[in-house]
């Protein structure tokens, strides 16, 4: 519940800057930098891949969910949110649950911080550092990859930069993931590590044109999701698939890398863009 009693309108919120709700789910204007007004949420979904529409007590949901930079300081705070969840329903029946353990997993290996039994949260700090990223870099191919998407991306592109030309694609060509990429984690980084990407905006992304693809192995999924708090529906289409490029990639690599974890296109934080280099 709400300090102030709202049940809505957090950017009127006289506290949004310190509540933490705001700073985890709702963050529009929690910053009086122009290019953070619009700010992605700072952490990611990503939903388990089987095609399972019921779940149960003896088949649970599990899903993971990644926090970015200093917003895993709020881990404790996303736990309440979702066993009121649990309490208030989801879906379509309005379907309740209980939350069960939580585990921090890194490198392949789970550590148990929840325990539903004691209700605490342990703390256990193994966060994936840019440097760890960088040498994972150093196990990928430099000169060809094959990315598959996991969950349907969405990507648009505007080849003129007129307000309002920004068009869906359907087949991505590299320099398209990379300029999303590189927009998205340069935003997260800016809100949620203090500072911006270093990097040549421009010119990576005119580079990234000279990297071709080679093989396609992709098809488009419509999908449609209905906002209740806005009552409109949105797009959430987007290819799944097998996507395989060739050129120059050494300098592409960390984005590439890092965009594994935060996903690429809209609605990354609903799990959308969730993409693997195989």
């Amino acid at each position: 519940m709400c300090i102030t009693g709202r049940t809505s309108d957090c950017m009127e919120c006289p506290v949004k800057e310190k509540c933490a709700y705001t700073l985890i789910f709702a963050p529009v204007g929690i910053s009086s930098a122009k290019r953070l007004q619009n700010v992605p949420r700072g952490y990611v979904l990503k939903p388990p891949l089987e095609e399972e529409t019921e779940y149960s007590s003896g088949k649970p949901l599990s899903f993971n969910i990644v926090l970015v930079g200093d917003r895993v300081n709020y881990l404790a705070y996303v736990i309440v949110a979702l066993k009121e969840l649990g309490r208030s329903g989801i879906g379509l029946n309005r379907g309740k649950f209980t939350l069960g353990e939580i585990s921090v997993i890194k490198n392949g290996t789970a550590e148990a911080i929840y325990d539903p039994s004691l209700n605490t949260v342990k703390n256990v700090d193994k966060r994936t550092t840019g440097i760890e990223l960088l040498e994972q870099t150093k196990k990928i191919n430099q000169r060809k990859i094959t990315i598959q998407f996991l969950t349907p991306a969405r990507i648009k592109y505007n080849p003129t930069g007129e307000k309002g030309k920004s068009a869906v694609v359907r087949v991505p060509e590299f320099h398209h993931i990379i300029r999303r990429l590189r927009d998205r984690i340069n935003a997260l980084s800016m809100a949620y590590c203090s500072s911006p990407v270093d990097i040549d905006f421009k010119g990576i992304a005119e580079r990234a044109t000279a990297v071709k693809t080679r093989d396609v192995n992709l098809k488009w999924l419509d999908l449609k999701r209905k906002s209740k708090t806005q009552q409109i529906q949105h797009d959430q289409s987007g290819f799944i698939g097998r996507i395989t490029y060739e050129g120059d990639l050494d300098e592409f690599l960390p984005l590439i890398v890092l965009g594994e974890h935060v996903h690429v296109g809209e609605d990354a934080v609903f799990g959308n863009g969730w993409y693997r280099v195989q």
